[in-house]
């Protein structure tokens, strides 16, 4: 099945299957956490079984035409959608290289809300973090200056869970994390936040004299209560008792 026809295809079984019942809860639930919404209304389990019916066509496809459909799949801005864009990504991951950067910097700006920003930085930017290290933070730092609000926490929230634990990449996220410390925008605060303490596992001296710091600075809360959401006892008293 050539792209077009498959991208024809895909959406014509999404339109079949909406539900606006399941949609308005949806994008109500959305709205509350402060982020605008596009959906068809599809319970996840059937939009999961929807995704695998079709990997073996995105698997005949060549990797600049399942890159291409990706793309279309993201720039609809449907969350059902971006979630076929996020299955081929990953189905294509062990072939990206540097020079696929500039498609990636341009999904990033189709980003528009935390779950799909948070799902690339995990599931995409990290292990490309690992395997290509010094093109990856190239890619980070120049979205860590971005007008997208979305790029900017994705410069930082790539530093959490394994990445963070690690250690590895320490200063490099209290690199990327210090230029945001400012940001006006609360997703972006709350991506340097649950950076911080995730890489308080993996240096911890290093990253609490780094939310000292911060304390004695006057940083938003929404950053350094965040940042210590794991500490206990005496260790986080000590913390909340630095005052600017």
């Amino acid at each position: 099945m050539e792209m077009e026809e498959l991208y024809t295809d895909i959406v014509r079984q999404l339109e079949k299957r909406a539900n606006a019942r399941i949609a308005e809860r949806k994008i109500a639930k959305a709205k509350y956490f402060g982020v605008d919404c596009k959906c068809y209304g599809i319970e996840e389990s059937e939009e999961s079984e929807i995704i695998r019916s079709y990997l073996e066509c995105f698997r005949q496809l060549r990797l600049e035409e399942r890159f291409e459909l990706a793309k279309r799949f993201y720039v609809s801005g449907f969350s059902e959608q971006v979630n076929f864009g996020d299955a081929i990504l990953t189905l294509g991951l062990d072939e990206l290289t540097p020079d696929h950067y500039r498609f990636l910097d341009e999904i990033g700006g189709y980003l528009s809300n935390w779950a799909d920003t948070d799902w690339f930085c995990i599931d995409i930017l990290q292990p490309l973090l690992r395997k290509y290290t010094k093109e990856t933070l190239n890619l980070l730092r120049k979205w860590n200056c971005s007008k997208s609000m979305w790029k900017r926490r994705a410069s930082v929230v790539t530093f959490t869970r394994k990445i963070g634990d690690s250690g590895e990449f320490t200063e490099q996220a209290l690199e990327l994390c210090d230029n945001l410390i400012w940001d006006k925008e609360d997703y972006v605060r709350k991506g340097v936040g649950w950076a911080l303490k995730d890489n308080i596992r993996g240096n911890k001296q290093r990253v609490l004299d780094y939310i000292k710091s911060l304390r004695q600075k006057g940083v938003s809360s929404v950053i350094t209560l965040y940042s210590i959401r794991d500490l206990k006892g005496k260790e986080r008293e000590k913390v909340l008792k630095i005052k600017p």
